[in-house]
C-alpha cells in the first residue's frame, strides 16, 4: 500500500456511511485501533483531553459529533454543502478531535487543523498522522493562499478570544474563504453571565468547583447588571483570564452578541444563523457565509 493510499484509508473505507453509522465507528475507535481492516486515528492521554474539553473518549466524540451534524446541516442549507471537493480547516483544533469527524466526508489532502499551542499540536500529529496540522501564531496570517478554503470551523475558540484577536481572525478567514464560503463557530451565550455568577456562589459557599475552568468563570463578568446591559447593546463581552488583568492578555471568556456580529462583521459575512439553544449545543452556534 502506498503512502497516499494509507493516508486516505479512512476516507476510502467509510465515505459511504451515513452520519449515525460513522458515529458508531468513531465511538468504537476509542477502544479499537483497527476497524474493518483500517487503522483509525489514536487518542492523546486522558489528562490532555480533559484539560482541553473537560471530558474525554466517547463523551468527547459525542459532543464533537453534535457540532459536526450542525455544521453539515447549515452548510447545506446555505448552498455550500460539505462534499468530497470541500477544503475545510478546523481552527483551534486542539488534539484534532473535530477534524477527524470530517475524515469520512473529505479526503485528507483537503482537510487541515490549525493550533497555536505546541503541545496540543504535537498530540494531534501523533494521534492522527494522516492529516496536516499547522502551527499558528496567536495572530494571522496563516501560510495559505487567499480563497484556498470552502469552510472554516471552530469549536469553543471564539468563546475565549478577546475582541482584538476575534476581529483579526475573522478578517483572515474572509481572506482564506472562497466567495460563498462558510465560517461556523461557537461563542458563549447571554446565559453564560449567570453561569459565572453561579460559580461564584458555589465557591463562596465552600463547594469544590469541578474544573479549574470553573474558577476562571467565577472570576469573570463580576457586574451582572452591567454585562447584561452591554450585551443588549450589542457590545463584545470579554473577561481576561490573566490575574491581574493586563493589556497583553488576549485569552479569557468571551460572549459575542448577534447584534455585534451584524454590526461589525456584516460587511464581510452574511449571518445565516445565530442559534442559542442549549438543548442542541452548550454554546451559541454562529453560521456565517462570505459575501
Amino acid at each position: 500500500m502506498s503512502s497516499s493510499e494509507s493516508t486516505s484509508a479512512v476516507f476510502d473505507a467509510f465515505r459511504r456511511l451515513d452520519d449515525d453509522a460513522w458515529l458508531a465507528v468513531l465511538v468504537a475507535s476509542v477502544q479499537q485501533r483497527e476497524i474493518d481492516g483500517v487503522e483509525m486515528p489514536g487518542f492523546p492521554s486522558i489528562p490532555l483531553q480533559r484539560e482541553i474539553h473537560g471530558h474525554d473518549g466517547e463523551v468527547s466524540i459525542h459532543e464533537a459529533h453534535v457540532f459536526y451534524r450542525e455544521i453539515k446541516a447549515y452548510c447545506a442549507y446555505a448552498g455550500s454543502p460539505i462534499t468530497s471537493a470541500t477544503a475545510l480547516m478546523d481552527f483551534g483544533c486542539g488534539w484534532g478531535r473535530m477534524a477527524r469527524l470530517f475524515m469520512k466526508d473529505i479526503p485528507p489532502s483537503q482537510l487541515f487543523g490549525v493550533e497555536t499551542t505546541s503541545r496540543f499540536l504535537m498530540a494531534a500529529r501523533r494521534a492522527n498522522p494522516c492529516l496536516a496540522f499547522l502551527e499558528s501564531e496567536l495572530t494571522p496570517p496563516l501560510p495559505m493562499q487567499a480563497e484556498a478554503l470552502d469552510t472554516v470551523v471552530s469549536w469553543s475558540v471564539f468563546s475565549h478570544f478577546d475582541e482584538f484577536l476575534a476581529g483579526h481572525w475573522v478578517r483572515e478567514f474572509h481572506r482564506l474563504l472562497r466567495p460563498g464560503g462558510m465560517f461556523v463557530f461557537t461563542t458563549q451565550s447571554r446565559r453564560f453571565i449567570a453561569f459565572c455568577a453561579e460559580q461564584r456562589l458555589r465557591r463562596a459557599s465552600g463547594m469544590r468547583l469541578e474544573h479549574p475552568w470553573h474558577d476562571a468563570c467565577a472570576d469573570s463578568f463580576l457586574d451582572e447588571a452591567l454585562e447584561f446591559s452591554r450585551y443588549e447593546k450589542g457590545q463584545f463581552l470579554y473577561a481576561s483570564s490573566a490575574k491581574p488583568p493586563h493589556p497583553q492578555a488576549h485569552y479569557g471568556e468571551a460572549i459575542i452578541p448577534r447584534n455585534y456580529i451584524i454590526k461589525v462583521w456584516g460587511h464581510l459575512f452574511r449571518l445565516v444563523e445565530y442559534m442559542d439553544n442549549p438543548a442542541r449545543l452548550p454554546q451559541v452556534l454562529v453560521v456565517l457565509q462570505k459575501i
